[in-house]
């Protein structure tokens, strides 16, 4: 009662006012002591201990599918999971070339950096064994991107060594868009030249390394479950072994992946993401589902329109433990580039193609990214204040739990409230870097070079990077999605982009001469409908 709570909350302090001789340290433990027993901001810190305990519940259970999956991969002596499932019931396993499905991978590319080779080299060789075609879209033959493709081609044509691996690469320049994001208008261009027999569709970033049980395990669950329309890859950034020293932004960004991880926890996610997405051909260009038609209505974001068809539909997305395209972190990853990749994430959810779409982000946006994130970012802050009142305890030998100190709402002693919180926090930083861990390990199994997944930082460097990253991250991306409220533009490669009412409004560059220019979207529109690009 408030008598009761009242009366405890006096016995703390007469029996702290009664001592003699009582030092600073002291007192700022008793007044905090105060604080601490109030009701209200009890009940307030159950709140924020219940969402720590929800960061820790998920991360255990995308640890423990991970590890069970791995598990069972390695009991059955199977490179995939199609083939670890086939297995477990007794099917053959070898099929006909002929029974393979042709597949067509687009790849939306703009620019060059220093692993776009390397990755383009094994998307080309992680396969499924049957017929593929890569189509490589860009938005100009002035994009360094198309001089490096079309030398990326000639090289691997002449290369006998590398005849009969991967399939026919394809370009396509598919113009500039003024009416909606680059990238789209890049697919929707891309999949005009696709191949008409094809039976699946793999959208594919070039940030990533592709390997080819993951092409094979998509394959097997858009084949095994028909309520599935959409199947995808996540990413995962590792330290390689060569990195002497990480960036805080790099570990922002790591921190930001586990993030992602809370969303891989069952095989059938809430959300896709977009650098790596597999449909059936026919379901992509059935104008009844509209994927086609909402990403040419001057949609931005790809895969959170998908998203939103796959629950207007009521239909599914999948998940495969096998499907993490890992990248090496870049160890001089910037604090300003983090900054505008967490603002371009948050940027998406104000885009929409219907009021499904709306529904779903809006509840992202505002009830995860800034209410939970924010949350979360207080439970961290609180854990550390307490780890620092629970050591001056220690150190002022005031560490017993008499009767006399229970109080406020739980009617529990201080000590047993901070030491709850903290040891809640501890095991939720130990659940997310186990994730982590578990990823790695997988990615090592599918890999043909296990040994680039094991870094040689110092550990506890890496656990306090990772920790204070982590916080980081949280406070970028609550305060980028509070920011994304206020406003309706955002850069992007160099491009703005201008959204109302969830849709691209306008979109802004730059030409030679440094002079922002535009085009109507409508005209924009009409041209791109009109105008029949080439395939190189």
């Amino acid at each position: 009662t408030p008598q009761t709570t009242r009366r405890r909350r006096r016995k703390v302090g007469s029996s702290a006012g009664g001592r003699s001789g009582m030092s600073a340290h002291q007192k700022s433990i008793d007044f905090a002591d105060e604080w601490i027993c109030d009701p209200v901001l009890q009940a307030g810190l159950a709140v924020v201990f219940t969402t720590g305990l929800a960061f820790t519940i998920i991360w255990i259970m995308t640890w423990w599918r991970f590890t069970t999956n791995l598990n069972r991969l390695r009991r059955t002596g199977s490179a995939c999971i199609s083939d670890m499932l086939r297995k477990e019931k007794g099917q053959e396993l070898e099929m006909s070339k002929k029974a393979l499905p042709k597949v067509s991978v687009l790849l939306p590319v703009k620019g060059v950096h220093s692993m776009s080779v390397h990755n383009w080299q094994h998307q080309m060789e992680s396969t499924h064994g049957g017929e593929v075609e890569f189509i490589f879209c860009m938005e100009s033959t002035e994009d360094p991107a198309y001089e490096a493709v079309k030398r990326f081609r000639a090289a691997r044509n002449s290369d006998t060594s590398r005849k009969g691996q991967g399939g026919e690469i394809k370009i396509v320049v598919a113009g500039l868009s003024f009416h909606s994001s680059q990238k789209i208008h890049n697919l929707l261009e891309g999949v005009k030249h696709m191949n008409p027999l094809s039976d699946y569709v793999l959208f594919l970033d070039d940030d990533a390394e592709m390997r080819p049980v993951i092409m094979r395990d998509m394959i097997f669950h858009l084949e095994e479950d028909p309520s599935v329309l959409v199947v995808t890859g996540y990413p995962h950034e590792y330290i390689a072994p060569t990195t002497k020293s990480v960036s805080f932004a790099a570990y922002m960004l790591l921190g930001y992946r586990k993030l992602a991880y809370l969303n891989i926890c069952l095989l059938h996610p809430p959300a896709l993401w977009g650098g790596c997405l597999m449909l059936r051909r026919r379901e992509l260009v059935d104008s009844n589902i509209g994927i086609l038609e909402a990403w040419r209505e001057r949609g931005y974001s790809d895969d959170m329109i998908l998203g939103g068809r796959v629950h207007r539909l009521h239909r599914r997305m999948c998940h495969p433990t096998t499907c993490v395209l890992s990248t090496e972190v870049d160890p001089a990853y910037s604090f300003a580039k983090h900054f505008n990749y967490i603002r371009r994430q948050m940027f998406v959810l104000e885009t929409y193609s219907d009021m499904t779409d709306k529904t779903q982000n809006y509840i992202l946006l505002v009830l995860v990214c800034i209410f939970v994130l924010s949350i979360a970012l207080i439970f961290h802050i609180v854990s550390l204040y307490f780890v620092v009142r629970i050591a001056a305890r220690v150190l002022a030998g005031n560490s017993t739990l008499s009767s006399d100190s229970y109080c406020g709402f739980f009617m529990a002693p201080p000590l047993v409230l901070e030491s709850m919180m903290v040891a809640n926090c501890a095991c939720s930083f130990f659940m997310s870097m186990q994730c982590d861990s578990i990823i790695n390990q997988t990615c090592q199994f599918v890999s043909d070079r296990p040994d680039k997944f094991v870094h040689r930082q110092n550990y506890f460097m890496v656990l306090f990077g990772s920790f204070v990253g982590f916080m980081g991250n949280l406070a970028v991306q609550s305060s980028s999605a509070i920011a994304t409220l206020f406003t309706d533009s955002i850069v992007w490669s160099g491009v703005t982009y201008y959204q109302k009412h969830g849709k691209v409004e306008a979109v802004w560059r730059k030409d030679s001469q440094g002079k922002p220019y535009t085009v109507p979207a409508h005209e924009s529109m009409q041209r791109s409908l009109q105008t029949n690009t080439v395939i190189e």
